[in-house]
């Protein structure tokens, strides 16, 4: 099941990247979004083409009903990405550390300028994919939800920082 989002971020499309490849404000957004568990980078390397490979674990420890407990977990999982630095497309796979063999989310993030090109768009398209007998759609819509609900308060935790970050960037 595949499903696409946007988001207005205010800032250019060379702002939204860095703040997206940034770790410390990840790790802001983590605590300010109130995410339990936490997150650890397991791997960072640039290519020698600039792009940007990275695996980053989770420990999700998110509320999930009790028979998606059974099949995944705590939920907790790892993010294998790839930043194209040339065609400026961040792709990755979310491995869960339960059933991997069961679940496959994919995604790809991408970003194009609006209006005078100080604001843009962040489009990221997502596939679910659930292989459980008789509620893989079940989870599948369940998994959707709560991504978009997480990708609106991302791009709500991002414009918050962009406009309270400029300050603080602006006294370094």
């Amino acid at each position: 099941m595949g499903y696409t989002v946007r988001h207005t971020i205010d800032t250019d499309v060379d702002g939204f990247w860095k703040l997206f490849l940034d770790m410390g404000v990840a790790r802001a957004m983590w605590t300010d979004l109130g995410s339990p568990g936490s997150f650890e980078v397991v791997e960072e390397r640039v290519s020698e083409q600039g792009s940007i490979h990275w695996t980053i674990d989770y420990a999700a420890e998110i509320e999930l009903p009790n028979f998606v407990k059974k099949l995944v977990g705590d939920g907790s999982y790892s993010e294998v990405g790839v930043f194209d630095n040339a065609q400026k497309v961040y792709s990755a796979r979310c491995v869960p550390k339960v059933n991997a063999d069961k679940f496959c989310t994919t995604f790809e993030i991408t970003a194009q300028p609006l209006g005078d090109g100080s604001r843009c768009e962040r489009v990221i398209a997502v596939e679910n994919k659930v292989k459980v007998f008789g509620v893989g759609g079940l989870i599948e819509s369940y998994l959707e939800r709560s991504q978009r609900e997480a990708h609106t308060k991302v791009a709500d935790f991002l414009n918050r920082w962009i406009h309270q970050g400029t300050a603080r960037n602006d006294d370094a």
